[in-house]
């Protein structure tokens, strides 16, 4: 039961983090068009937030790995600092995020911003609140105890 309750713990928390980075994206990319003249109506608005959701699955599945890293590197610095428990998965979500926005970065976008929500110091913020995020609900909804 209590893996049971983990994975269920781990899906709410990719759930949540790539949701937010998913609005993030969206926001911060819509912010860069309209910095240089380009308008949407709030129905295009509403059709490229639902589009991106659903289309930036791939980033999906990349923020999912990239918790499960961050997670299982929480459980074991919380282990070896346990003033640091309380804080562990929120501050290692935001960590994994910020290590895939680099490695993707630097090993397959050469500098050219590939993910578009995170070309700025903001939008890589934003990201990383993403992950803080899903860090949080995995701390809140994961068991506890021996």
């Amino acid at each position: 039961m209590k893996i049971a309750k983990t994975v269920i713990a781990f899906i709410a928390a990719v759930a949540v983090a790539y949701s937010l980075a998913s609005v993030f994206y969206t926001m911060r990319t819509l912010a860069a068009h309209s910095a240089v003249g380009i308008q949407y109506t709030q129905a295009q608005q509403i059709e490229t937030y639902l589009a991106n959701f659903t289309g930036l699955w791939i980033y999906g599945a990349l923020i999912a790995i990239a918790l499960l890293a961050g997670f299982v590197v929480a459980f074991a610095v919380k282990k070896l600092l346990p003033a640091l428990a309380p804080v562990a998965y929120p501050v290692a979500g935001g960590a994994a995020i910020y290590v895939l926005l680099t490695l993707v970065e630097t090993q397959l976008g050469g500098g050219a911003g590939i993910i578009g929500g995170a070309r700025t110091g903001l939008g890589v913020a934003l990201q990383c609140l993403a992950g803080l995020a899903g860090g949080l609900v995995f701390a809140v909804l994961r068991p506890r105890g021996r």
